[in-house]
């Protein structure tokens, strides 16, 4: 059914679409929100009707010019398009149509060093302070080498953004306050990738000493993907356990609104190889923000089960679930879990916790407050490195070995694709997608960084 206010959101200023929340009657006025800043596009009305959950042109994009969505490209423009008119096949070519990817270069291979040293080259061009620019640069290039894409290079433009608005401090050092096997850590609105790593080799260096110590940190910001900074402290012969709140996206079921992040958990351990550690990472949604973002602007449909519109019913809908809120794996049971992980993380480290924590879209220039909680346990104490890593691959060994029925995948341990991904990537490059590439080198030059 057309309603009479129809609306629409933009994530980024530069989107030159807008996703329809409501069905849109022609002629009739169109309220287009930016969401990241809370703008109204002004003067857009429909020059046609336009289908709940469709595209609508909040500017004239020219024939050939590509349609931009959620920041990101999502096609070519094959006809002139006016303001106000719906971008669909009659007018787009997807970037997923056979024709299109045909013309579409091949991902670029590159050394894993370049892109470690090139991250931090920009991030020390826009004023990061050394040390939280390798620690980030690191981190970046981590995620690709792990096959981790959604937290590698896409991240470092938005970072940047953050850092020139004034919602990061690139300047600020944590601060730490030691009470016997406890951390207490203040981020001090810093790069979070740089608090964390700076946490981890915090809580290692405690355990080293009592056996088991517990890093609890405030104001901090969003850091990439957990289970590095667990492999971090697991690189010191120890079991590091990570856990981190961060933007809001969780509701129960039914819940008209979101009240929690998906809370990453990550575990690791040393197993018997120096370069390959059991890692547990995940997300305690049924799948990322990052990834429906993804279907959003690929134009693909969820699978059912992963989220809910904001009037708390089910959806298929990418754009409808980033207006509404993710479910948590397992049901009610993993939506308890979230619960708890937010217990000992936000509320326990006493900074922002649940829906205290600051959009990144709503409020851009505003701190996160994010909190993360750090355990590491020194193996030496406990039964000894070795004995652990022959007893933990004897297990692995156990799991690998179990029959499975005709046609069954391979059966893995958490954290082996990641590894085996890693040696591969360290030894051939990484392969980088257009957009991560693009991305990274404009980056470079607004900064004023070479991009040979």
């Amino acid at each position: 059914m057309v309603v009479k206010l129809a609306r629409a959101i933009l994530l980024t200023p530069n989107d030159n679409v807008a996703a329809t929340i409501t069905a849109v009657e022609a002629t009739k006025p169109v309220m287009a929100t930016l969401i990241s800043s809370g703008e109204i596009v002004p003067n857009i009305s429909a020059r046609e009707d336009i289908p709940f959950g469709h595209k609508i042109a909040v500017k004239d994009i020219a024939k050939g010019e590509p349609v931009i969505r959620y920041g990101y490209p999502i096609g070519l423009a094959t006809v002139d398009i006016k303001q106000g008119d719906h971008v669909h096949s009659h007018n787009m070519r997807s970037a997923l149509s056979p024709a299109l990817a045909k013309n579409m270069p091949a991902p670029e291979i590159r050394p894993a060093e370049w892109v470690r040293r090139k991250v931090a080259d920009v991030l020390l061009a826009g004023g990061v302070q050394a040390e939280a620019a390798d620690a980030m640069a690191s981190a970046i290039t981590e995620a690709h080498l792990r096959g981790v894409e959604t937290h590698g290079l896409r991240r470092l433009r938005p970072y940047l953004s953050r850092i020139r608005s004034g919602g990061v401090d690139a300047k600020a050092q944590p601060a730490k306050e030691r009470r016997g096997a406890l951390l207490m850590i203040d981020g001090r609105n810093a790069i979070g990738h740089y608090v964390a790593a700076d946490a981890a080799q915090a809580v290692s260096a405690a355990a080293k000493e009592v056996g088991v110590a517990i890093a609890l940190v405030r104001n901090s910001n969003h850091f990439g993907f957990a289970g590095y900074y667990a492999t971090l402290i697991a690189e010191h012969g120890q079991i590091g356990i990570v856990i981190s709140n961060g933007q809001v996206c969780v509701g129960p079921n039914g819940a008209t609104k979101p009240l929690l992040s998906n809370n990453p958990l990550a575990i690791a351990a040393p197993t018997g190889r120096n370069d390959a550690f059991l890692e547990l990472d995940l997300a305690t949604s049924v799948t990322s923000r990052a990834n429906v973002v993804e279907s959003a602007k690929s134009g693909a449909l969820l699978p059912p089960g992963l989220a809910q519109d904001a009037d708390g019913h089910a959806t298929r809908d990418p754009t409808a679930a980033l207006a509404g809120s993710l479910l948590a794996f397992g049901g009610d049971k993993g939506f308890a879990l979230l619960i708890a992980l937010e217990a000992i993380t936000g509320v326990l480290a006493g900074g922002s916790y649940a829906d205290q924590v600051s959009s990144k879209e709503a409020a851009p220039n505003a701190p996160e407050g994010t909190a993360h909680t750090l355990i590491a346990i020194d193996l030496k104490k406990a039964i000894g490195e070795e004995n652990y890593a022959q007893r933990l691959d004897e297990m692995l060994d156990r799991l690998r070995n179990l029959p499975t029925a005709v046609g069954a995948d391979k059966v893995r341990y958490p954290g082996e694709r990641r590894w085996k991904l890693r040696r591969q990537r360290l030894k051939e490059g990484i392969p980088l997608s257009v957009s991560d590439l693009h991305g990274l080198l404009e980056a470079a030059r607004q900064f004023g960084v070479s991009v040979a």
